[in-house]
């Protein structure tokens, strides 16, 4: 479990290091081979596009300060720009299939991993929640959360739910003071319950 529990936590790292790597060569790649008539247009259209997504996003995000949606926003636009002249830099280098690199990278990134793990139903349920750390529990709870926003059908909602109640009853079997203390405090569907908790790990 602890072994599982490592990998889980050293691979979203070693991606974003690869990923960085990877991203920085294409925009030197873009600015140094990309004429500057096409960065214009690859700026013009990177802010446009990224100014939308930063704009979903913003008013769906309800519990953040503007200053906090104002960084993101920016963060958004910024990483929208960055692939678009990362993907010019590398399409330079390797021709037509080298946007194609960009796209694998993000097929494989920590999120791509867990909407793919949802969509094929990877959820833990009642058999396997006895077994998961409570600190594995909590993070399942809170990623349920957002499989159970992207379900698209009924019986699918209805899984990730019933998971979800396997994990709350799991978690109250080990501390059930520790989660009524969470509850108390105005809990939400997408809150991290953790630090209200003791322990009780399976052996």
């Amino acid at each position: 479990m602890r072994r599982r529990t490592h990998r889980r936590q050293v691979y979203p790292l070693v991606w974003s290091v690869l990923c960085g790597l990877i991203v920085v060569l294409g925009l030197m790649a873009g600015l140094f081979l990309v004429s500057t008539d096409v960065l214009f247009v690859l700026l013009f259209i990177g802010a446009m596009i990224g100014a939308t997504v930063a704009s979903s996003r913003w008013s769906k995000a309800r519990d953040t300060t503007r200053a906090a949606k104002a960084w993101k926003a920016v963060g958004t636009v910024a990483t929208v720009i960055a692939v678009m002249l990362a993907s010019a830099g590398y399409a330079v280098l390797l021709g037509p299939a080298g946007p194609f690199l960009l796209v694998i990278l993000g097929a494989a990134s920590p999120p791509a991993m867990r909407w793919f793990g949802r969509r094929l139903g990877h959820l833990p349920g009642r058999r396997r929640s006895g077994a998961l750390t409570t600190a594995e529990l909590c993070r399942h709870w809170q990623d349920s959360y957002e499989a159970l926003r992207q379900a698209t059908t009924a019986a699918a909602r209805l899984r990730i739910v019933e998971a979800r109640q396997h994990y709350l009853d799991e978690l109250e079997r080990r501390d059930p003071h520790g989660l009524n203390a969470w509850l108390s405090r105005n809990a939400s569907a997408a809150g991290d319950p953790s630090r209200f908790l003791t322990g009780g790990d399976p052996h």
